[in-house]
């Protein structure tokens, strides 16, 4: 937050957007933050986040506890993703016979990455305010979500014949490779592992057709209304 320029987010608005911001002030922009800056482990927790909450304060709550101090340590995070049951950082062995798939890092190592990610100031505790943060990702991550049902919604009329000509071999999964390759065969070009990476709820490297279903919530409202 401390780097934000609205002036110079005004003036690229004004000269490339022609639009007509002199009057806009700090309190009335809705700050996000792009899916491509942060560390892909920060990604992955908000992924799990999304999956079970439905704002970031939610979480935070409940990795503060009961009776919190408005701060979490790197304890209370590393205890409270454990208490939620979260896999995200878990070692994942690609088959049997071969190491684990963490990209040379521990659990341990992976969280720690992300502490320091929230904590920038390394002050040993993540604020709400830094926290917020997250809050950023979460409205870009349910943006993505929106533009692959919109346009799956317009391609196919029903979320049921999207997943139809989705899992073409009648399967009732799909695991991320056989995902990718299937949207850019529907023509869909968008950040699609954002969208697989929020399905795959349970973290088991495939899709159902019943974790799909979860995009129902993000259909627009009047088609959703009509339905």
């Amino acid at each position: 937050p401390e780097y934000r320029n609205l002036a110079h987010r005004k003036d690229i608005a004004k000269t490339y957007g022609y639009l007509d911001v002199e009057g806009l002030v700090d309190g009335e922009v809705a700050w996000w933050t792009g899916l491509t800056e942060p560390p892909e482990d920060v990604l992955n927790l908000l992924e799990y986040l999304i999956s079970r909450y439905d704002n970031i304060e939610q979480p935070f709550r409940d990795l503060d506890g009961v009776n919190g101090n408005g701060q979490i340590t790197l304890k209370e995070l590393v205890e409270g993703l454990d208490s939620m049951s979260c896999k995200k950082f878990d070692e994942k062995k690609k088959a049997k016979g071969q190491k684990a798939v963490t990209g040379g890092r521990t659990k341990d190592q992976r969280i720690d990455a992300i502490f320091r990610y929230l904590d920038p100031g390394g002050e040993g505790s993540v604020s709400r305010e830094e926290w917020a943060i997250l809050g950023q990702l979460w409205k870009e991550f349910e943006q993505s979500i929106r533009e692959f049902v919109h346009f799956l919604m317009f391609t196919f009329g029903d979320l049921s014949e999207a997943w139809a000509a989705l899992d073409d071999d009648g399967s009732q999964e799909l695991s991320e490779e056989e995902f990718l390759m299937a949207v850019e065969t529907i023509g869909y070009f968008g950040p699609a592992k954002v969208v697989y990476a929020l399905l795959d709820s349970s973290d088991d490297g495939n899709i159902s057709v019943e974790e799909f279903g979860v995009l129902e919530k993000y259909k627009p409202s009047n088609l959703a209304e009509s339905k």
